[in-house]
C-alpha cells in the first residue's frame, strides 16, 4: 500500500513538474519571439535602390533583376546642373542621358509601377568645378535670388511629374546644408508650392552630418539622411566591429527621431567593395578590392538599423540599369558582388 501512494504522489509530482516546464516553454518562446521581433523588424516600408539612370532606354530585364533580389521601391534620379559662375540650374538638355530626362523618368515610373514598385523622385544637382551642393553658395542676394527661382523651376516641374505619375514620395533637395542655413524662408515657401501641386509622400534628403539641423523637418513626412556614416577606421573590419560604429549614430538620430516626431528613412545609403569601405562611405579614394568588406558593412547596416522602430527602411546606392558597371572593379553598386544576397537576404 505504501509503494502504490509513493508511485501515485511520484505520479502526481512528474504531471505538476511537466505542466511547470511546458507553461515556462511557453512563456520563454513568446518572450524570445518578442525579442525577435524588437531586434529584427520585419515590416520595413521602403527595400529599395537608387536607381542609375540608363542612356538611351530601360527594359523589363532590370525590373525583375530587381523584383528577384526582393527590391520593393527605387529612386529615380533627374539631374541638374548648376553653373556657380552665373547662378543658373539647367535640366532636360541634349547632354544628358535618357534616365535623366523628363521623358525617362515618366517611362521609369511606369515600368516600376508595372512592377508594383514604390517610386520615390530625387532630384540632384550637379556643380561645375567640382563643387559639393552643401557648400553651394553666391556673394550677393541677386545671385542668390537668380538661382533660387531657376531651382525653384525645376522642383515644381517635377513634383508636377511625381503627382501626375502618382508617385510614392517626392525629394525635392539633396545635401543642399548651405543654401538652407543660409536662405530658411526660401525653402519654407518652396515646401509650401511644392504640397499645391503633389499629394503624396515628402521627404528632403540631408547629409549624414547635418540632418539634426535641418529646420523643417515638420513640414516633411520623414526625415530624410543620406546615410553614408563613418563605422570603422579599420582595413577589413568584421559586422560586430561596424555595429559597434553604429551605436553613437543611432543614439543622435533616436533624439532627431523624438524632437520632430517623425520617422526616418535613408534616402541613399552604400559602400563601395574596397579596403576601409566604413571609414568614409562618401569618397571613392581607395583602390584595393574587398567584397567581404562591403558585404560586412551591408550587414551591420541592417542588424542595427531594422529593429529601430523609426527606420523606415531606404535606398541602397547604387543599381546600374545598363551593363557597363561591368567594367567597373570597384564600385558601390552590389551588383555581382557578395553584398547582393545580403542585401537580397534583409530585403526579403
Amino acid at each position: 500500500m505504501y509503494i502504490l501512494k509513493f508511485a501515485f504522489m511520484n505520479k502526481k509530482m512528474l504531471i505538476l513538474l511537466i505542466a511547470v516546464v511546458s507553461i515556462l516553454g511557453v512563456v520563454g518562446y513568446c518572450s524570445a519571439n518578442k525579442n525577435t521581433a524588437v531586434e529584427f523588424k520585419s515590416a520595413i516600408e521602403y527595400k529599395g535602390m537608387n536607381l542609375v539612370a540608363p542612356k538611351k532606354g530601360i527594359t523589363a530585364n532590370t525590373f525583375e533583376a530587381l523584383v528577384k533580389n526582393n527590391v520593393n521601391s527605387i529612386s529615380l534620379i533627374p539631374y541638374a546642373f548648376v553653373n556657380i559662375d552665373e547662378a543658373t540650374v539647367s535640366y532636360n538638355h541634349k547632354r544628358q542621358w535618357w534616365g535623366e530626362s523628363s521623358n525617362g523618368i515618366k517611362e521609369c515610373i511606369r515600368q516600376a509601377h508595372k512592377y508594383n514598385m514604390k517610386v520615390m523622385i530625387k532630384p540632384h544637382l550637379w556643380v561645375n568645378h567640382d563643387f559639393y551642393t552643401g557648400d553651394l553658395n553666391f556673394e550677393t542676394v541677386t545671385e542668390w535670388e537668380s538661382w533660387e527661382s531657376e531651382y525653384e523651376k525645376y522642383i515644381l516641374d517635377y513634383a508636377q511629374i511625381a503627382q501626375d505619375g502618382k508617385v510614392d514620395l517626392f525629394c525635392f533637395g539633396t545635401e543642399l546644408r548651405n543654401p538652407i542655413a543660409k536662405r530658411p524662408q526660401y525653402w519654407l515657401q518652396l515646401v509650401s508650392k511644392i504640397k499645391k501641386i503633389y499629394t503624396g509622400k515628402l521627404t528632403y534628403a540631408s547629409n549624414w552630418d547635418d540632418f539634426d539641423s535641418v529646420p523643417f523637418w515638420n513640414q516633411m513626412d520623414y526625415i530624410g539622411i543620406d546615410g553614408y556614416f563613418p563605422i570603422s577606421d579599420k582595413v577589413n573590419p568584421s559586422v560586430a566591429e561596424m555595429e559597434k560604429g553604429w551605436k553613437q549614430h543611432l543614439a543622435k538620430m533616436e533624439l532627431t527621431h523624438k524632437k520632430w516626431k517623425k520617422n526616418i528613412l535613408f534616402t541613399e545609403f552604400g559602400y563601395r567593395n574596397s579596403d576601409y569601405t566604413g571609414l568614409e562611405p562618401w569618397k571613392e579614394n581607395q583602390n584595393t578590392i574587398n567584397n567581404t568588406a562591403q558585404a560586412n558593412a551591408y550587414e551591420a547596416l541592417f542588424k542595427s538599423l531594422n529593429k529601430q522602430k523609426w527606420y523606415l527602411g531606404g535606398f541602397a546606392w547604387k543599381w546600374y540599369a545598363d551593363d557597363y558597371h561591368k567594367n567597373k572593379a570597384i564600385d558601390f553598386t552590389p551588383q555581382d558582388k557578395p553584398a547582393l544576397s545580403v542585401i537580397s537576404k534583409w530585403y526579403e
